[in-house]
């Protein structure tokens, strides 16, 4: 598939710590062998399609390889700038800005597989999943966030292949289910206390409490469209960096020719 535009969120800030070494707050723009983490997944955007356009939401430089967007201010207010640009394309590509290990390889890779989930499903949205074992092999020391399923322990990506409309239909509602993500109370009104028990007893007790397909069903009723998770065997497509140990790791793993292959 080809010519599916991408829109990059650069907006995200660094931590005290992080700004002070890498002398900027905003975490886009920190280096990683010598170049800035935008440019790396920027060459990644175009090795995947030299074709599609990039729009990049943040307060970075201006590039020819992309429209620049200013940072709208928070996450929601930033994916809405972004998507704007390309309302009448059936999909689109959205990624975050802080992603070193990807290559075109792996985009074209994740686009292939997201379309074809999304036909299946007849899902608007698409959204990677990685068996957190796979991170930790590949990129010891680098922290993820994992969630104990019925088929494995997964860490969510950090791309996605989604329908415009998707989002810009829903604006208000995802706004709201932004605002209430550090709301438990409010988030369990959302998302349903069924669904965030099983969540608890998932993690604590038993993985068997809850499976993907439910909480595709749920987290769909809860932005009111079909969402589908793919379970990807790609760590690059959920490895960041945002804290300066993870740095530190990531160029230790490149020193030693770690990072090639998957």
């Amino acid at each position: 598939m080809s010519g599916i535009p991408r829109v990059v969120l650069a907006g995200g800030r660094a931590s005290p710590e992080l700004a002070a070494q890498i002398h900027s707050s905003v975490r886009a723009m920190a280096l990683f062998q010598g170049k800035p983490l935008i440019d790396l997944v920027v060459d990644a955007l175009l090795a995947a399609d030299a074709t599609a356009s990039v729009t990049v939401v943040g307060d970075i430089p201006e590039s020819a390889a992309f429209v620049r967007v200013p940072d709208q201010g928070d996450f929601v207010s930033n994916i809405i700038a972004g998507v704007t640009h390309y309302a009448n394309s059936e999909w689109l590509l959205i990624t975050s800005a802080d992603m070193p290990f990807l290559s075109g390889a792996i985009i074209s890779q994740f686009v292939q597989d997201a379309h074809a989930a999304a036909t299946a499903a007849n899902a608007e949205i698409v959204y990677p999943i990685v068996p957190v074992a796979r991170c930790y092999a590949k990129f010891p020391g680098i922290k993820r966030t994992a969630v104990k399923l019925r088929e494995g322990e997964f860490t969510g990506g950090n791309l996605m292949l989604a329908r415009p409309s998707f989002f810009l239909d829903r604006r208000d509602l995802l706004g709201k289910a932004y605002a209430a993500r550090k709301k438990p109370f409010q988030l369990a009104w959302m998302l349903g206390v069924g669904t965030l028990a099983r969540l608890a007893v998932s993690q604590l007790i038993s993985p068997q409490a809850l499976n993907i397909a439910a909480l595709e069903q749920q987290v769909g009723r809860l932005v009111q469209g079909r969402v589908t998770a793919l379970i990807s065997q790609y760590p690059e497509l959920a490895t960041d960096l945002d804290r300066p140990t993870d740095f530190a790791n990531a160029e230790r793993f490149v020193a030693a020719g770690r990072t090639t292959g998957s």
